[in-house]
């Protein structure tokens, strides 16, 4: 199997991506991953790419959780993920609401800013998943390649602003694993393109 150069980075969004979005998940038992989750993300790791969950959790802002909540929900999701094979690089979060006015709340770039300090990250060989505008336009504000999933109401309206031209992305996919299928392809075309020219 060709692997991936270890640079190739995945910014992968959480609710809505990952899990149902159930509006705000608080708890634990809440979380509910799709059902193609955990394989779709062992095959990013298998590849050798570097998958960092960058996720909005305003819940906390609003009193809805505390931080420790968060830590316990992210808990759980890595050991669904290990125990399935697969395994999250690092997660980022921004706990602000909307009105706080903060840099890092999706679509700003500051989680991936910050992700940048912790990790070896290629913006031009990044890619961000997730199935809100936002997750498409951080993926612009950054120069990683976006590509949405459908998988929500808010990614069928996302889908919908893609068809009129008011919104941007490197493609459309109907779920997770369907992202990864496009991913793995580009970055395999990318790799024989700079072998070519080289």
């Amino acid at each position: 199997m060709r692997h991936l150069h270890d640079r190739v980075t995945i910014f992968l969004d959480r609710d809505g991506t990952l899990n149902h979005d159930i509006g705000y998940v608080t708890s634990p038992d809440a979380l509910t991953l799709f059902d193609d989750a955990v394989d779709a993300v062992r095959r990013l790791n298998h590849a050798g790419s570097q998958v960092i969950l960058v996720t909005n959790q305003s819940a906390v802002g609003r009193g809805l959780m505390s931080l420790a909540d968060l830590d316990a929900i992210h808990r759980r999701l890595k050991d669904m993920l290990r125990a399935g094979g697969a395994h999250l690089d690092g997660i980022v979060f921004c706990p602000h609401q909307p009105e706080a006015g903060c840099r890092c709340r999706k679509p700003a770039s500051g989680l991936i800013d910050q992700a940048a300090t912790i990790f070896d990250i290629d913006m031009h060989r990044s890619y961000v998943i997730g199935d809100k505008r936002t997750d498409m336009e951080l993926a612009v504000h950054v120069g990683a390649v976006g590509v949405l999933v459908t998988t929500s109401p808010f990614g069928q309206q996302a889908l919908r602003e893609v068809e009129t031209g008011r919104l941007c992305v490197g493609a459309v996919a109907s779920n997770l694993s369907g992202a990864v299928d496009w991913i793995l392809e580009n970055s395999r075309m990318r790799l024989r393109q700079k072998s070519v020219g080289s």
